[in-house]
């Protein structure tokens, strides 16, 4: 057991250790075909093996959320946190949404060490959430909104990174 506890504390000391990840599109366009080419490496991650570092930051994958990625923590080989998040550099507001520990994992400082580690890879961005917080977190978000521009208050996301739909 303390053998787990002082890996996850080594890994939650790593949280600016990040392995980014491009994921190759499903529909590549001559440019990502040319981008792939050119830097291979940057386009393949392997889901099986164990990061290269212990915090891996990737897109979120989903088709109705372009430009939201995820930040997930790995102890070991197992997948221990992740948080989705998205940033607009136009209006330098960030929204973070689902911070998630995995059971073994939670309590454990992996959620502050992400949101701190994005906080210092994109300074001056002010960071909110899109959703309110159930009460049961309001003690985490309180804790971990201490002197965060923005506090990770509910905001609604901006026009740039959500486009309002016509009506």
């Amino acid at each position: 057991m303390a053998d787990k506890e002082a890996a996850i504390r080594a890994v939650a000391r790593r949280a600016d250790h990040v392995y980014w990840v491009r994921e190759w599109p499903d529909e590549p366009t001559w440019r990502d075909r040319l981008r792939r080419w050119m830097n291979p490496a940057a386009y393949h991650f392997d889901r099986t093996a164990t990061p290269p570092e212990p915090w891996v930051d990737r897109p979120a994958g989903y088709y109705e959320r372009t430009g939201w990625r995820i930040r997930a923590a790995y102890v070991e080989s197992d997948l221990a946190f992740e948080v989705e998040y998205v940033v607009c550099d136009l209006c330098k507001i960030g929204w973070v949404e689902a911070p998630h520990s995995y059971e073994g994992y939670k309590r454990c400082g992996l959620a502050s060490a992400a949101l701190q580690s994005l906080g210092r890879v994109y300074p001056g961005v002010q960071w909110h959430t899109g959703g309110g917080h159930f009460r049961e977190s309001e003690p985490f978000w309180d804790s971990v909104g201490v002197g965060v521009p923005g506090g990770y208050t509910q905001r609604r996301r901006c026009h740039h990174v959500e486009p309002q739909r016509a009506r």
